[in-house]
């Protein structure tokens, strides 16, 4: 089914270790970009704009980039990928100032 119906092959089980390292890779690089503002900086405030700003950034630079390799135009896969992101992270924010 997933050869003929989805046109997917079937993973080799040696790749399952790579497979790990480059998604536990991802998560830890991709995590670090909004966290690194609190690490170097001794105010919450300052370090939580300094957060969105560099997050902005990061997922306009992320958005082009996937434009660029899947064909899609860069400047709008980027501005999407920044829209997307900006507003699942203020839902986030959001949520976790009314449940504290």
């Amino acid at each position: 089914m997933m050869r003929f119906e989805l046109g997917l092959e079937r993973p080799e089980p040696k790749r399952a270790l790579t497979s790990a390292l480059t998604i536990a890779g991802a998560y830890i690089g991709g995590g670090i970009i909004p966290l690194a503002p609190y690490i170097v900086s001794a105010q919450a405030h300052t370090a939580l704009l300094f957060s969105v700003i560099v997050t902005l950034i990061a997922l306009t630079m992320f958005g082009y980039i996937k434009g660029h390799f899947t064909g899609a135009i860069p400047m709008r896969s980027a501005f999407q990928t920044a829209l997307v992101g900006g507003l699942a992270a203020t839902a986030a924010f959001v949520l976790a100032k009314l449940i504290s």
